[in-house]
């Protein structure tokens, strides 16, 4: 595994790699979000634990700094709330048959560009200051 997260200076092939990152959260953030959304509990903390990881694995695989990582997460964190919220109340109205699943959709979809804004931002160099 660390084989795979690690990056080869190859735009493609790396570009490639953190996609499945990424999208290996998407279907966690789903699956989390089906089956815990009616639940007692809720699917809240838990999908904020995953997005969280999304960015911490995409800053790992990266090799950018620390602070970066907690810039990006408190701000991945917000935005993900804010845009799934809205995203599902949005698609409720459309489709309010679909019940749970406009949330699994809006929540998909939401990581989905979350992780490729991350995956734009750090794929270039952090560290300018450096050279």
């Amino acid at each position: 595994m660390r084989r795979f997260l690690s990056i080869l200076n190859s735009p493609g092939r790396d570009v490639l790699k953190s996609n499945i990152i990424v999208l290996v959260f998407v279907i966690a953030h789903g699956l989390t979000c089906l089956l815990l959304h009616d639940t007692k509990v809720g699917d809240g903390i838990f999908l904020t634990c995953l997005t969280i990881g999304m960015v911490y694995a995409l800053i790992s695989f990266y090799r950018a700094s620390f602070d970066v990582f907690l810039g990006l997460a408190f701000l991945s964190c917000f935005a993900g709330f804010y845009i799934g919220t809205e995203g599902a109340d949005l698609l409720d109205r459309w489709i309010p048959s679909w019940g749970v699943w406009v949330n699994v959709i809006v929540t998909m979809v939401t990581t989905e560009l979350l992780g490729l804004i991350i995956i734009l931002l750090i794929r270039k160099n952090w560290n300018a200051d450096k050279r």
